[in-house]
């Protein structure tokens, strides 16, 4: 229960919306915040008790600061909030840090705490604003111990303690930056195939246009919008005629290569706002937005007719091709489901009626249209 309850206190900014990327960020943003309070609490808290009371009040404050940014994300709740709160931590560790080198901490022990500084730039920055963040720290960190006589320090350093922490403040530096460089490609790529792999979920791999699964999300979509908007829309469901006797008499390739045709006829007919996908065999679904029962019958009309007109040559053999077509003006009222399943009542009544014909809501065929023998 507690582990349960810390997880979503380091999770808070975050919603299901973001991408894993910025989930990623908001979390680790929450934990070095969380940590950064707690740790830099206790630490103000123990100066207190020895007494070094400039240290402490620094401390106090620095632990402030990461209470303010942690909560930050709580209270503000927009596309930068981790943003600005990433920004603020590292500001506040910077501060913190130089004037850990400027004062030396308890027992001159606190510039060895600077090697917290690359890691955490590259993060918070990315490798260019981090190296960007880093240099300038380790500019002020320059200055700060190798100024003439310790004059801008409190404490005194030697020449070997200053120079090995500088080597392995910038040996972290590459290594940091070596790290943020392979991340970022690795999660370039990981974005790339994710994007690819999301593609073949909604692309038949037949025709490539969208398969069943593409459409509803389309359909969804746009019944939502229509809605809003009390605007038109069509669907118009398409079956191929006698499919399963051109696959029989000419082979399943020759079946592939009319419907990967007709596909790439569809397309180059219809608008870009218009969906195309195929829904399932010979069957296929268009999603016509911003249109009128009577613009949609003639595109179906305007359909059929290509198709009806066009022969696939294959290996020296010609296919003649027909398509029925039902056409339904989708109400708001009823659900998409409903739209789909009337549309497909509609297609039956054309199959049933002759085939190669465009049958509307009200159930008459657009044209006298007869299958060619």
């Amino acid at each position: 229960m507690i582990i349960q309850r810390l997880v979503d206190y380091l999770n808070r900014g975050a919603d299901k919306h973001s991408d894993p990327e910025t989930r990623h960020k908001i979390l680790i943003t929450n934990l070095f915040g969380f940590v950064g309070f707690a740790l830099t609490l206790v630490m103000g808290i123990n100066a207190f008790f020895k007494e070094i009371w400039l240290l402490g009040v620094s401390l106090f404050i620095a632990s402030a600061v990461f209470f303010v940014s942690l909560e930050h994300q709580r209270f503000f709740r927009t596309p930068t909030s981790h943003q600005i709160s990433g920004n603020l931590l590292q500001l506040n560790l910077s501060a913190l840090m130089l004037y850990l080198v400027y004062s030396g901490g308890s027992n001159n022990t606190g510039p060895l705490w600077i090697v917290l500084v690359p890691p955490v730039m590259m993060f918070f920055s990315g490798l260019k604003g981090g190296l960007r963040n880093t240099l300038l720290f380790t500019l002020c960190y320059c200055l700060l111990v190798f100024y003439p006589d310790n004059a801008l320090v409190q404490v005194h350093y030697s020449d070997e303690f200053k120079t090995r922490l500088l080597l392995t403040l910038l040996t972290l530096t590459v290594l940091s930056g070596y790290y943020e460089h392979s991340r970022f490609q690795a999660f370039l790529q990981i974005r790339e195939l994710s994007a690819k792999f999301e593609q073949q979920a909604h692309i038949d791999p037949l025709t490539q246009i969208a398969n069943r699964r593409a459409m509803m999300k389309q359909l969804k979509g746009e019944y939502s919008r229509a809605t809003r908007h009390q605007e038109s829309m069509c669907l118009l469901l398409l079956d191929v005629d006698h499919f399963k006797r051109i696959n029989d008499i000419y082979g399943h390739h020759i079946g592939d290569e009319v419907l990967k045709s007709i596909s790439q006829l569809f397309v180059n007919r219809l608008r870009k706002q218009d969906v195309i996908s195929r829904w399932g065999g010979e069957e296929f679904l268009i999603l016509l937005p911003q249109t009128t029962e009577q613009d949609a019958i003639e595109v179906a009309e305007a359909i059929r007719q290509q198709v009806e007109e066009f022969t696939l040559e294959q290996a020296g053999k010609k296919v003649a091709i027909t398509v029925s077509i039902g056409v339904w003006a989708v109400d708001v009222e009823e659900s998409i489901d409903e739209a789909i399943q009337q549309a497909d009542k509609l297609l039956y009544l054309a199959k049933h009626q002759g085939r190669n014909r465009v049958i509307a809501t009200e159930g008459k065929p657009s044209i006298n249209t007869m299958e060619p023998q």
